[in-house]
């Protein structure tokens, strides 16, 4: 595959678990990493006959932010399913709700995806220096934060510690400037602030590419890209994911 012909890529929106076929269809020959907010709700994008497609890749999360998420979180179970997932999203902690029971939940959450190859999009709002206490106490190589508000020392810590992140148009200049190029992921957080991130649809990542382009002036989705399949190789979660998907990531991988 030419360089010329990398899909969009967007590493981070959302998307109902009953989308269907012809829903799957209209996003296009974008790659789409499609968040869910708890176990139930990742599984039932598994069941017989969902929707699916070669560019649709799904995430089990427990999401931070939805209360009955935190409060009903079942660590067996949810250990018991990471197998059956590439992505692991959207997890971490969040400003608001009960921080012992977040902490516990994502710390159960590290637990279970230790050693496993696959990818975590992680959720830090306004718990930017917890979240990476959080990796630093329980370390994994394919940690993606999202939406990454942190300092300009917490970025410094974040990457050392060996993380990407996924950025998006309706991040602010300062935010974006702290982060590394070469740990950039683009993503759209849809249907979050999509007059801030210009996003019409998941996968419409048009508005943070010319952003990245004109800060960074280079080719954006071919770095994003790149960057994804050094973390896809770090994390070994290259092999999990769809053979279109892997495809792509081969294609920017030297002697792939």
């Amino acid at each position: 595959m030419s360089l010329s012909e990398l899909p969009p890529l967007d590493a981070h929106a959302h998307i109902a678990a009953d989308v269907s076929a012809a829903q799957v269809l209209g996003l296009g020959n974008s790659v789409v990493f499609a968040m869910t907010r708890s176990v139930r709700e990742a599984l039932y994008t598994l069941r017989p006959g969902a929707a699916s497609g070669d560019r649709l890749v799904w995430g089990m999360g427990s999401h931070p932010g939805v209360e009955q998420t935190v409060r009903q979180f079942d660590g067996d179970a949810f250990a018991e399913a990471v197998s059956r997932f590439a992505l692991i999203g959207e997890v971490g902690l969040d400003r608001r709700g009960d921080d012992e029971a977040q902490v516990a939940m994502f710390r159960s959450i590290l637990r279970a995806v230790a050693g496993r190859p696959v990818l975590l999009s992680v959720h830090s709002t306004g718990r930017c220096g917890a979240v990476l206490d959080e990796v630093e106490r329980a370390p994994h190589p394919g940690v993606i934060l999202h939406w990454f508000n942190g300092t300009a020392a917490e970025v410094s810590r974040a990457t050392d510690l060996g993380c990407y992140f996924s950025v998006n148009a309706a991040m602010s200049p300062a935010s974006l400037e702290r982060i590394p190029f070469d740990r950039m992921l683009t993503e759209t957080d849809f249907p979050a602030s999509r007059t801030k991130t210009g996003a019409s649809r998941p996968g419409d990542v048009a508005r943070i590419e010319a952003v990245l382009a004109e800060r960074h002036g280079a080719d954006v989705r071919t770095q994003a890209w790149v960057n994804l399949a050094e973390v896809c190789g770090r994390a070994g979660a290259t092999g999990r994911m769809p053979m279109e998907v892997r495809s792509v990531l081969e294609s920017v991988t030297p002697g792939g």
